[in-house]
């Protein structure tokens, strides 16, 4: 497009959903339309939000007025679905809810047509890596069972932490606040752990460990932040038994794979990619197998792996690469099977002609509450809409 600011109609969505053990729940979903786009195609993003507060929302934090941001730079792109996929009670980490809250904000997108011009048919393609790529694995695991009458056609998929029992191990004196965000996620969403945690706990460290509930409601008395090299075991009674108590409850909610069946098995491609060096998830063979169990099904895979990154640079450098497979996907161009093969295939880079023209929300995305008197005359940003379906 010819100029630097790329203009779109912004919606938001209250749609309604089922919460991990399938109660009614209410949730919302945000709709960017950028100008010119292709109604019938939606980019579902799910974005890494990885907190056990609801006032981290994407749409409560997403910005409209980041004139910069390159949302998207086809002549005619897709619209844009950004839902809060951890739900009203902010249960990150738990799977099922994830997926659930995820689909239906599809559902709700597509018929919503009368409010954001989408088609009710459009052919939608999931996105998501870290916290969102754990969101949008665990739509297409549920996706037959739950909600199969969502139209994806694809799924790009990156930093997957396959078992969030293996990520918390790899977390503990390396960056212990994701531990404490994942184990209050869970305690939002498990009445019986939040009850054992809390009496488990140092008293002393209480205010503390329940600090990121507010990490975005700006407290008024902040509680100490959590250090990367706390030991976060230490400040319970029994350290990390809570992991055996509720093994049963962790593997249901947090173990990837275990939805995969011949019977279930999305009938359109994934694109899998990861970092090589890559510790904050899980390790490359967990990945590779889960990789081999969508191919065991019939399931065509393209798996990359950035040899050389990290964890959050691999996501720089590897979401170009699956932005063009979207493109590719949602045009019907041929796309690389990597099933078959016995491992990933090594990322060789993107030229610059390569990168331009890819989807990007970064910049769009952070903690702070967005003011709609600062959009200027740029953006269109709709209030909250009811949808049903």
């Amino acid at each position: 497009m010819g100029s630097d600011v790329i203009e779109y109609d912004a919606f938001q969505l209250l749609y309604v959903t089922s919460d991990l053990n399938l109660q009614k729940s209410t949730s919302v979903t945000t709709i960017i339309v950028p100008q010119g786009a292709n109604t019938s195609r939606i980019l579902s993003h799910q974005l890494a939000y990885d907190a056990p507060d609801v006032n981290c929302s994407p749409s409560y934090g997403i910005q409209p007025g980041a004139n910069d941001a390159e949302i998207l730079t086809d002549n005619h792109p897709p619209v844009l679905n950004i839902p809060d996929y951890e739900g009203s009670n902010a249960a990150f980490t738990v799977g099922p809810q994830s997926a659930f809250q995820t689909l239906d904000s599809l559902r709700a997108a597509a018929v919503s047509g009368s409010i954001t011009s989408i088609s009710e048919d459009a052919e939608i393609i999931l996105f998501g890596y870290s916290g969102g790529g754990y969101a949008s694995e665990w739509a297409v695991e549920l996706h037959h069972d739950y909600a199969e009458d969502v139209n994806i056609i694809g799924a790009a998929l990156g930093g997957l932490p396959t078992n969030i029992l293996t990520t918390y191990r790899n977390m503990i004196g390396l960056f212990s606040p994701l531990n404490v965000w994942a184990m209050l996620g869970m305690m939002n969403a498990f009445p019986d752990m939040n009850k054992w945690m809390q009496e488990d706990l140092d008293p002393g460290r209480l205010k503390q460990f329940l600090g990121p509930r507010q990490r975005c409601s700006e407290p008024e008395d902040p509680a100490d932040p959590i250090l990367p090299d706390d030991d976060i075991n230490s400040w319970f009674e029994h350290g990390d038994y809570f992991l055996t108590k509720f093994a049963s409850e962790i593997t249901d909610i947090g173990v990837m794979g275990r939805h995969i069946s011949a019977e279930t098995a999305p009938n359109y491609p994934l694109y899998i990619f990861r970092g090589g060096l890559d510790r904050l998830t899980s390790p490359h063979s967990d990945t590779v197998a889960l990789k081999e169990k969508f191919c065991s099904v019939g399931t065509s895979v393209t798996f990359v792996l950035w040899p050389l990154q990290l964890h959050v640079p691999a996501s720089e450098v590897g979401s170009p690469w699956a932005m063009k497979w979207v493109r590719k996907v949602f045009n019907r161009e041929e796309i690389r099977n990597d099933c078959g093969l016995p491992d990933a295939v090594v990322a060789d880079g993107l030229d610059a002609k390569e990168r331009s023209g890819v989807y990007s929300l970064g910049c769009l995305f952070n903690t702070s509450k967005w003011k709609p008197e600062e959009t200027g005359n740029k953006f269109k940003w709709h209030q909250i809409s009811k949808v049903q379906f």
